[in-house]
């Protein structure tokens, strides 16, 4: 299951003591069930009603099993 976690919601930003929180309880399920995860930043993007283009910063977690190491 991959987490994305995002940063503004009713369009203002959060603060990064809770996005921290969210974050954190995903790593804790992953840990929990025994995988290992990977959290990387990314932006994503999108259209309003508007026709305006929307970027928002984004943490996305997820599991990696099965991943050899160079």
């Amino acid at each position: 299951m991959k987490y994305i976690i995002r940063t503004i919601e009713d369009g203002q930003r959060i603060p990064l003591e809770r996005v921290q929180e969210k974050k954190k309880a995903a790593f804790e399920k992953l840990l929990a069930a025994g995988l290992q995860y990977l959290e990387y930043e990314a932006l994503l993007g999108s259209v309003d009603a508007m026709g305006h283009r929307i970027e928002e910063r984004v943490y996305i977690v997820e599991p990696v099993s099965e991943v050899s190491y160079v």
